[in-house]
């Protein structure tokens, strides 16, 4: 079979699980624009606000273009090879290390990864799999973060160190941010996105900031005593290296609307999980703070007169099915 991508590259085939796992050689993930009754904002205002389905990707997940990007860097560098990635998770990345590593010549993926992970979630690791260890944060002890780093330290592991590797914010600048730029061909005013390793904003914000300085970049964070999958508060992101104080509005969410907005989107049509629900939260908080001011309001506006936002759903709701029933009220079923 001859190379598909020379002729023909529409036909999605793929002579390599490496080729497979190459964001270049994939279209953006689906820029949905979202009807009333999820975008509040009366047709006359002219802000249209669109999902950008990054779970629709070959891991179901949004760590696709990281762990792709950092892999490649590592395994193509000088440096000496490994046999296993070590890398402190929520699951996310572990998952999409765990699926794209093999193809990379790695033999799999240890992983130390929140204690209170959702059930499903440790299963599809263990299907994947990753060797797991489960950490809760003890004051005085290392983090799920630094035993990564240490026992990346040790002969046959290789520590990526997604919180600090400068790959992961390049995948985002170089695919995700241009991506959307040119899906809304040009007229994107506001970008936004939860807070984990603060990779995806701070690429983002990068990119955009070379492509226009209208474009308002919103990072939502954990409401202090709440809890989302894949996202922290300010508080837990002392541990992160990236500079994602500038440049970047904070807002913060809490757990009970995430799952709600979750809820609200699936019974929409679109499978967006928590972290996906959180970051319209976000970006509809962020929107209705602006709106107080008329002057910072019109400024959101781009050459056309509209507000053009979007926001980030990084994975689905499978991984967390246990977890809706409990966190929400009955009276939220009820939509």
């Amino acid at each position: 079979m001859d190379d598909p991508h020379k002729d023909e590259p529409s036909r999605n085939v793929f002579m390599s699980l490496q080729e497979f796992f190459d964001p270049g050689l994939h279209p953006p993930a689906p820029l949905v624009l979202l009807p009333p009754p999820l975008n509040p904002f009366p047709d006359e205002e002219k802000v249209k606000i669109f999902a950008k389905l990054m779970f629709l990707s070959p891991t179901l997940n949004l760590k696709w273009t990281p762990a792709f990007e950092m892999l490649q860097q590592a395994l193509n560098s000088d440096g000496p090879k490994a046999q296993r990635v070590v890398e402190a998770s929520s699951g996310n990345m572990a998952l999409s290390l765990a699926l794209q590593s093999r193809a990379f010549g790695l033999s799999g993926v240890s992983a130390f990864v929140p204690a209170d992970l959702a059930f499903v979630k440790k299963e599809l690791l263990h299907l994947a799999g990753v060797n797991f260890v489960l950490c809760t944060d003890v004051p005085g002890e290392p983090t799920a973060i630094e035993k990564a780093r240490i026992q990346g330290t040790q002969p046959g592991f290789l520590n990526l160190g997604q919180y600090e590797n400068p790959g992961n914010p390049e995948a985002h600048a170089r695919w995700t941010a241009p991506g959307i730029w040119d899906q809304t061909q040009g007229a994107l005013t506001v970008f936004c996105s939860g807070m984990g390793t603060t990779g995806t904003l701070v690429g983002a914000r990068n990119a955009f900031q070379s492509l226009s300085s209208k474009i308002q970049v919103v990072g939502c964070l954990c409401a202090p005593g709440s809890a989302v999958p894949g996202v922290r508060s300010e508080a837990r992101l002392s541990e992160i290296r990236f500079d994602w104080q500038n440049g970047i509005h904070h807002v913060e969410v809490e757990t009970k609307e995430s799952y709600r907005a979750s809820l609200k989107l699936i019974r929409s049509g679109l499978l967006a999980g928590p972290s996906s629900g959180f970051a319209m939260v976000g970006l509809i908080r962020f929107l209705e703070t602006c709106r107080q001011d008329p002057a910072t309001w019109e400024s959101l506006r781009n050459e056309s007169g509209e507000i053009v936002a979007t926001f980030l759903c990084g994975d689905t709701p499978h991984l967390y099915v246990d977890k809706y029933t409990t966190i929400l009220d009955t009276a939220d079923f009820a939509l």
